[in-house]
């Protein structure tokens, strides 16, 4: 049986080596777990959003037949400051509407453009538990996330994508690099991993 050659695209939760020093990155965790006949291989770039998807996609080879896609974080973190008039007894759903709004537009637009390449594509949800230091953003952040999730959810359903809930996969703060709580640990790597592999129908 033919393996699978599986490109990985989006931003830090693949390409988080600097915040791992001493520790395999996700790549090296990929390539160590899947089957010996599949290959993987990493275009994603640290602090990349949902528009520089297009310039990754012009380095993916065309022996690839699987793309995953993780992206989205760095786009919310532009509205983090909201948070605070949360904090502040401003309304969380009224908050976030504009930014829902706009994130809907550019995530199915992406969706779009990585699905022209005729190929299976897996959409990443966004981590919710996130150990975040400010208070504002550890009471308020995953609720706000668990909306855009929903987005990703409903956008990936409608074409035919599968998901892969990193939600889900990665609840203890420990799942998360020490140096930055947004950029997953090795133990979180793992899991992403093991829910990729999941999904492409080898775990």
């Amino acid at each position: 049986m033919t393996g699978k050659h599986v490109c990985l695209i989006g931003d830090s939760v693949f390409d988080n080596d600097e915040y791992i020093p001493g520790e395999p990155g996700f790549i090296e965790q990929m390539r160590r777990s899947i089957p010996e006949t599949w290959s993987a291989l990493k275009v994603a770039v640290d602090g990349d959003c949902i528009e520089d998807i297009p310039n990754q996609l012009e380095n993916v080879p065309p022996h690839i037949t699987d793309i995953v896609v993780s992206i989205g974080g760095n786009d919310l973190m532009r509205s983090r400051h909201l948070l605070t008039q949360a904090a502040q007894g401003v309304g969380l759903e009224e908050l976030i509407a504009s930014p829902l709004a706009d994130f809907e537009i550019a995530y199915g637009w992406m969706l779009d453009t990585v699905l022209e390449r005729g190929l299976p594509v897996s959409a990443c949800t966004i981590y919710t538990a996130i150990p975040f230091v400010e208070p504002e953003m550890r009471d308020h952040a995953p609720t706000a996330i668990g909306a855009f999730n929903a987005l990703i959810l409903r956008l990936a359903e409608a074409r035919g994508a599968s998901v892969i809930r990193l939600d889900l996969a990665c609840t203890d703060k420990r799942d998360f690099s020490e140096m930055s709580p947004i950029e997953p640990s090795s133990q979180g790597g793992q899991k992403i991993v093991d829910a990729i592999l999941q999904t492409l129908g080898e775990g």
